[in-house]
């Protein structure tokens, strides 16, 4: 009798049947019996669950990889590309990327690193150029009057100025052309002290009407002897002041040779002054032509020339007004300029008093 065990029959191809003996104290009692068609159809019956579950998955994918690549790899790869462009010198690289979150933020703040690098490049780009005109400038300023210089020279040694008003005029023609030399250098050495943080300020506590005396009665003098006029409005305030009685006469020169000399030969100067609360308010006002709108912004930037033919008739380094501007503030005070239609233009500052 053959042992019964552990038996398989294959019915289809489909379908396995598991026979098992059951076996009591080794005595046969009986088989168990087992397919696996109820599993397969179970399995079978999974396959639609399967793929209702997957697609909602499979589509929540693509959209979470869609929105990593659209919030995080494009606004990153526009950032490298800027910064590339950047290192190679050019700004001219906007940042197009806005959103309400950290890639937004940093997009925000890396337009605004590169929009401050523009106008730095562009600052420093027009710093160059203003140097380089200076320097052109300079050399054209220096050469004209020192030609001038010795061809006067030249013909004093030749003795073509044999009358006394011919041998005069001579001399004071040369003198004029030696004051705009010395003008030009005074600027220049000026200009030195302050790029180099040198122009030192030697304060002292002093009245106003003192102060403002001593400097604008130099000024009366001189103009007493030409054509142009200057009227100083007095009184003067009250109050005092700590300033360097030096630098601002320096200014009042400053302010007043340029008056005149755009004003002209008929040039008419007005120096006032007045208090407000606890400052002093001096202003220098002129008859000549008003200065163009688009040059008031910029007349007290360095280099800065306003009109090209005036500046190329009268000279100058475009110095003048920044170191006014300069010693102004190293007193703690406001300057600035605006005109008088039909009647001029008006220079004014205005220093913090002490009492």
């Amino acid at each position: 009798m053959k042992k019964p065990g552990l038996r398989f029959q294959m019915v289809t191809s489909m379908f396995i049947i598991i026979l098992l003996p059951l076996l009591l104290f080794s005595i046969f009692i009986g088989t168990s019996y087992s397919n696996n068609a109820p599993a397969d159809k179970a399995y079978t019956g999974m396959i639609p669950v399967v793929i209702l579950v997957s697609l909602p998955l499979i589509c929540c994918t693509i959209w979470m990889t869609r929105t990593i690549t659209r919030k995080i790899l494009l606004p990153l790869r526009e950032l490298t590309l800027a910064a590339e462009q950047i290192v190679q010198g050019n700004m001219d690289c906007p940042i197009t990327y806005r959103a309400n979150d950290e890639m937004g933020q940093f997009s925000t703040v890396f337009e605004l690193m590169r929009t401050r690098l523009l106008e730095s490049k562009v600052n420093q780009d027009a710093y160059e150029q203003a140097r380089n005109e200076l320097i052109a400038s300079i050399s054209h300023d220096l050469r004209t009057p020192l030609s001038s210089i010795r061809g006067y020279v030249e013909g004093l040694q030749d003795g073509v100025a044999q009358d006394r008003v011919k041998f005069e005029r001579y001399l004071s023609i040369i003198r004029d052309k030696t004051d705009k030399l010395n003008d030009l250098i005074e600027d220049l050495f000026r200009f030195s002290e302050l790029e180099s943080g040198q122009l030192q300020m030697n304060y002292e506590e002093i009245e106003c009407d003192l102060l403002l005396e001593s400097i604008v009665r130099p000024l009366e003098y001189e103009f007493a002897e030409g054509r142009a006029r200057l009227s100083v409005v007095r009184p003067f305030p009250s109050g005092r002041v700590r300033a360097d009685a030096v630098r601002l006469t320096q200014v009042f020169n400053n302010l007043v040779g340029n008056a005149t000399k755009y004003a002209g030969e008929e040039a008419h100067i007005t120096i006032a002054a007045s208090r407000t609360g606890k400052r002093l308010n001096v202003s220098v006002s002129d008859n000549g032509t008003e200065i163009a709108p688009e040059h008031l912004p910029h007349l007290f930037e360095r280099f800065y020339r306003g009109d090209k033919s005036r500046s190329s008739q009268w000279g100058g380094a475009g110095l003048g007004l920044a170191i006014c501007k300069y010693i102004i503030e190293a007193h703690g005070g406001d300057i600035g300029v605006h005109t008088l239609p039909g009647a001029g233009n008006v220079f004014f500052f205005s220093l913090p008093l002490t009492s």
